[in-house]
């Protein structure tokens, strides 16, 4: 049997409207099938999902962040490429110091990404 043996419900949200949900029910709702539409559009999908959350997904059984990255958030950012570094290092760093707020690795939020 693999390791990635998660059988619970992710969530309750169907396609049917319900006039009668609640606000976040139905936000989730909306947001789950615009995530459907954006998937081929893979980063626009993973940055609507950091933007809001939905659609909600099955949790991460293995980490190989080395715990870095948090199990429950999934990764905020891609870190900068080592050719960047290597060719444009002054750039990178100031960029690092003064807009990242962080280090430079997946867990650190970008600045539209600020909210906890």
């Amino acid at each position: 049997m693999g390791r990635n043996t998660y059988s619970g419900k992710v969530s309750n949200i169907t396609v049917a409207w319900k006039a009668n949900a609640g606000f976040e029910e139905n936000l989730e709702r909306i947001i789950t099938q615009k995530w459907i539409a954006m998937f081929p559009l893979g980063l626009e999908a993973w940055a609507e999902h950091r933007r809001t959350g939905y659609p909600s997904f099955m949790p991460v059984v293995v980490n190989n962040s080395g715990g870095v990255v948090h199990t429950d958030q999934g990764p905020r950012r891609l870190a900068y490429p080592g050719e960047e570094i290597t060719t444009n290092e002054e750039n990178v760093r100031y960029a690092i110091d003064n807009y990242l707020k962080g280090p430079d690795n997946m867990a650190t939020r970008v600045w539209w990404d600020a909210k906890k």
